[in-house]
């Protein structure tokens, strides 16, 4: 069986002698096992305290997939800027977090710069690489997948294109791309991708990853930054035709990452409604046919919708396609919204539960039909 042609990077280094709220070494070895098991080709970078424990932690039998990396964090091009971090949270760092330094905020922001050095190396000869956290909760893995298995993991890498692969967490006001609206911007933390994990080709990863590290560098200069995810704001907007979006959470990441398959009502609630709130249609119509394809293709079933919204699967579907010609008349797409109001009408004609749903909702569904031009 051959492996995915896709190298992940990750990157392990112990900040406990810099900062109290850091992990020991001990915890980072526990949390990392299940990315030290991966059968999948990996270049790990770490610092001289944790080159030791993390070559032992990679088993013997991956030693042919796998390439370390000896690095100290502060030779990495993003600590050129640790005065800076530190005078900008003296000054204004309304999202303090015990947890955090500005050593292991730089850290968060070298991913992009330990990427790109590991596409010029290509010590794989892969195509492809990808990003992932090592510190993702043990062998479970649980802070980026529920049910984690290997098989997994290689199933996803398997199945990405040379495009730049991340998923969406939530939605934020487009006007924070503006450099006048940054201070607000960084008020508080707005959740905008899941950083540990995406992928890409060698093209599409180049141009992204060197635009987040261009945002760094100004964010910071500027006086602001937070993390990493804050920063893929202008990326998902200026780079939209290199990026595929997954949609959810961050315990789903895996899950949902080719296709969306759990929390469903995440998706719906925090996702797309926020794309129809803002009046983002064109990302509010890529979001519902996606969810829609997966119920269509029946591979969405109940047991992993973990859903409160939502009664049934029937509901969710008739909720989705409205949803969808809600955002296409945003759009004011009228001849793709009669197409979509049409394929309703029949599907009420048809089946007898999504006509029990659309009687339950018609006085308030009849108005986005009658303006998709369907005489109800």
């Amino acid at each position: 069986m051959s492996l995915p042609p896709v190298t992940l990077v990750t990157g392990c280094f112990c900040f406990s002698r810099f900062h109290g709220g850091a992990r020991s070494p001990e915890s980072c070895l526990e949390q990392m096992t299940a990315v030290m098991e991966a059968p999948c080709y990996l270049v790990i970078y770490a610092d001289r305290d944790m080159m030791p424990l993390v070559k032992k932690a990679r088993p013997p039998s991956l030693g042919r997939i796998t390439h370390f990396v000896e690095i100290q964090p502060e030779t990495l091009p993003a600590f050129r800027f640790l005065d800076k971090v530190r005078q900008n949270r003296a000054e204004y760092w309304p999202t303090r977090d015990e947890r955090t330094c500005a050593e292991t905020h730089l850290i968060t922001c070298s991913k992009m710069h330990l990427v790109l050095d590991a596409m010029d190396k290509n010590v794989f000869k892969t195509p492809r690489f990808g990003w992932v956290d090592a510190f993702v909760g043990g062998p479970t893995a649980r802070k980026i997948c529920e049910n984690y298995h290997p098989t997994l993991l290689l199933e996803v890498l398997a199945n990405v294109t040379d495009k730049f692969h991340i998923q969406v967490l939530n939605v934020c006001d487009k006007k924070f791309m503006l450099p006048e609206n940054k201070r607000e911007y960084y008020q508080e933390y707005r959740w905008v991708v899941c950083g540990s994990f995406f992928t890409c080709g060698i093209d599409a990863g180049r141009r992204v990853l060197r635009r987040v590290t261009e945002i760094f560098e100004a964010t910071t200069i500027a006086g602001y930054g937070h993390g990493e995810e804050m920063l893929f704001l202008e990326v998902l907007e200026e780079h939209k035709d290199d990026i595929v979006r997954a949609y959810g959470d961050y315990g789903q990441i895996l899950n949902n990452f080719i296709r969306p398959s759990r929390n469903i009502s995440y998706i719906t609630d925090f996702v797309l409604m926020a794309y129809l709130h803002y009046r983002y249609f064109d990302e509010a119509v890529e979001c519902a046919s996606a969810l829609l394809q997966e119920l269509e293709a029946h591979r969405l079933r109940l047991g992993g919708i973990d859903s409160s919204s939502y009664s049934s699967l029937p509901t969710m579907y008739m909720n989705l396609l409205f949803l969808r010609l809600q955002a296409v008349l945003g759009n004011r797409d009228y001849k793709k919204a009669h197409e979509y109001a049409q394929h309703i009408m029949s599907l009420t004609q048809t089946q007898p539960l999504l006509q029990t749903v659309y009687q339950l909702h018609k006085n308030s569904w009849d108005t986005h039909l009658r303006i998709a031009g369907m005489d109800v």
